[in-house]
């Protein structure tokens, strides 16, 4: 069954509400994007902002991950989502009143980023609570569908408005769907929560160092973080790589970037909805294999002769890409303890946005002194030898098949 997690009424509530939340948050990126390089006609400009808006994953989602494990998650995201709504609502007002620059949008990327730091090991282990460990598998993937459901909404929706408004209207789209999500999780019955945790015991006792401590005794749980993570890093979403190539190798505009964009998110919904039929939680071994077949699809966009099969390479892109994130985000767990759980999400996000945050400066600079294929290209091959050196680092253990 694909929606096996909709049973549980708390899921169903919270899924609506973040689905609406990501169309959100992907017309906000869209518009990050476009207004940079209006502002500035840079692709390394445009990796430092999109650097500021992960680099708070270095020093917040840490605590964001012992705050799951302390706090109560329900108002904690209720809190995130709030801030959220508040910051994208002050750039959209910027844009609108032609006081945006770069320096106060990369700022805004930064303190945004700061509250999905805190956000992501809060949210992400509030899944377990909702739907129990039955129906993860399922939750997991269906919380990448819906994810990709935003980005094949988010940015064709932005480029829209962008060709007709400009930019600040898609600010204030993030906006009023942060508000959106935060009464959807003010539905949320506790009462109805299928894992229970004793908060008030795991309060005194979770600490960022215990969670540290945990990560490093767990090989397959460590490589499973930095594999994902790694992948990440080069462009695993094409953020910086689409927007380059639409405007620069293919003469395109806000609107056929934002295709772009949606195209990708077809492919990762329709992987993402694939794999959610998958009962059994999977093993880092099938995080490699599917990083390989990202790779083989990087290499494919990366040598595109035209903005058509470029576009249809981003499809099969979003499609592996899915595969990775799901195989990543449900063997977290495979191998962590329930009690470790929050922790150990703060440290893999923590991992994810700090390599994404030195990775988009780098990608910045190969697009700005080489090109954008050159970009596209290096990151395949990165991807590729982390893949197989998850390949053959734990060749041992017993292979779960796509």
């Amino acid at each position: 069954m694909f929606f096996t997690s909709f049973r549980h009424r708390n899921y169903r509530i919270f899924y609506i509400g973040s689905t609406i939340s990501s169309v959100g948050t992907w017309a906000h990126r869209i518009a990050q994007d476009w207004l940079v390089l209006e502002l500035t006609n840079s692709a390394q400009a445009l990796g430092i902002v999109v650097s500021a808006q992960f680099l708070p994953g270095f020093f917040f989602s840490l605590f964001g991950g012992a705050l799951a494990d302390r706090l109560d998650r329900r108002k904690a995201l209720m809190a995130c989502n709030a801030s959220g709504g508040l910051i994208a609502l002050v750039v959209g007002v910027l844009v609108l009143t032609h006081h945006a620059n770069v320096w106060n949008v990369a700022l805004s990327a930064f303190l945004l980023g700061t509250t999905n730091a805190i956000d992501g090991p809060i949210r992400q282990s509030y899944y377990l609570i909702l739907v129990g460990e039955k129906d993860l598998p399922n939750a997991t993937s269906l919380n990448s569908a819906n994810i990709n459901i935003g980005r094949l909404i988010g940015p064709v929706l932005s480029g829209v408005l962008i060709e007709a408004f400009g930019t600040g209207p898609s600010f204030i789209v993030n906006a009023v769907t942060y508000l959106i999500v935060f009464l959807a999780v003010a539905q949320i019955r506790p009462s109805e929560y299928m894992l229970k945790i004793a908060q008030h015991t795991v309060a005194t006792t979770a600490k960022i160092r215990d969670g540290f401590s945990y990560v490093l005794r767990k090989p397959e749980l460590f490589m499973s973080i930095i594999a994902v993570s790694f992948l990440a890093m080069w462009g695993q979403d094409m953020q910086i790589t689409s927007a380059m190539m639409a405007r620069d190798t293919f003469a395109r505009g806000a609107a056929s970037f934002g295709a772009l964009g949606s195209i990708f998110a077809l492919g990762a919904v329709l992987g993402a909805l694939s794999f959610s039929r998958r009962k059994k939680l999977p093993t880092i071994q099938l995080i490699g294999l599917r990083g390989v077949l990202m790779s083989g699809a990087w290499f494919l966009a990366g040598i595109a002769p035209s903005y058509s099969i470029f576009a249809g390479a981003l499809f099969i892109c979003g499609w592996c890409s899915m595969g990775v994130n799901i195989s990543g985000n449900a063997s977290m767990r495979t191998y962590a303890d329930p009690a470790f759980y929050g922790r150990s999400w703060g440290i893999y996000i923590f991992t994810w946005q700090s390599l994404i945050a030195l990775g988009a400066p780098i990608l910045g600079w190969v697009n700005q002194n080489y090109s954008p294929r050159t970009a596209v290209l290096f990151g395949a091959v990165m991807a590729l030898i982390m893949s197989l050196y998850v390949l053959i680092r734990f060749r041992s253990e017993a292979t779960n098949k796509t």
